[in-house]
């Protein structure tokens, strides 16, 4: 979010597969302009990202739509308002119902902000950002071959299904269904999560983010197996056998404001029903 600027542009990046989502931002649209706010409609079901420019960005779905959003303000002083009309929505700052009154104190300054750090991934095909996770899974039902470097010393190899790397932001995502740990928003970590590795004692690692992972697909795999490196579960794209990618922690971050008396052990005890017997 730019820092003491007046917000005279909002970007709505909505998803068009959901009823709740579309009503929400023909209703949040309305609202802004009402208080002189322009406004640029965005939708994430229409492939590449347009160009925009605005001073605060909101999304209406889903954690996905809130992700498609994310990954084009790295770079940007832009904060993101992530408004839950879809699922878990662990990336919300506020509900519908509650937009308006949220909205107004976030022109007000009386919120408080969370970063997430971005990862940073380099292949062969260019440079990526991703806010939740990485990941290598093979493109056939197969389990092959990866080898991992952190800071230039040989960690492990891995053969199973794939390798999950992931920030703390999503260590709630993919992470958390392969059995990895929750981790707080605020710490500078990867982790390392092994998808249904064939070796027993294969777990998840948490590694300081200061330093650079390196992941090679293996020459030793069956040739007849493609690699497909996955970013935030929206950007795809193979990787070559012997070929690898770097991951690292990005200069980039997002800023998403919320609620005053906002507490991410009340998120988690809210969305995954933590202390209730039924």
């Amino acid at each position: 979010m730019k820092e003491d600027k007046m917000i005279k542009k909002a970007a709505f990046f909505y998803n068009s597969k959901r009823e709740s989502a579309i009503r929400f931002t023909e209703s949040a649209v309305s609202f802004l302009e009402k208080h002189k706010i322009k406004t640029e409609k965005i939708c994430v079901n229409k492939g590449e990202t347009p160009k925009y420019s605005a001073d605060i960005a909101i999304s209406a779905g889903g954690d996905g739509t809130a992700l498609y959003a994310a990954r084009s303000l790295a770079g940007k002083s832009v904060g993101l308002i992530a408004v839950n009309a879809g699922g878990l929505g662990f990336l919300s700052s506020v509900e519908p119902k509650d937009f308006e009154s949220f909205f107004l104190k976030v022109l007000k300054n009386k919120i408080k902000k969370i970063e997430r750090f971005f990862l940073e991934i380099e292949g062969p095909r260019g440079k990526y950002y991703a806010l939740n996770d990485c990941v290598l899974r093979s493109s056939q039902p197969r389990a092959f071959h990866l080898k991992v470097n952190y800071a230039g010393d040989f960690l492990s190899s891995y053969f199973g299904d794939g390798l999950i790397v992931s920030t703390p932001t999503g260590s709630t995502a993919y992470g958390l269904a392969a059995m990895g740990p929750i981790i707080m928003p605020s710490a500078q970590v990867f982790c390392l999560s092994p998808i249904c590795p064939h070796t027993l004692t294969h777990r998840p690692v948490v590694l300081p983010a200061d330093k650079t992972l390196e992941v090679f697909f293996c020459e030793e795999s069956e040739k007849d197996i493609s690699v497909t490196v996955s970013i935030d579960g929206q950007e795809n794209f193979i990787l070559p056998s012997g070929k690898g990618i770097s991951v690292k922690k990005s200069s980039f971050s997002l800023i998403t404001p919320v609620h005053l008396d906002y507490s991410w052990f009340k998120v988690l005890r809210d969305k995954l029903s933590w202390g209730r017997r039924r």
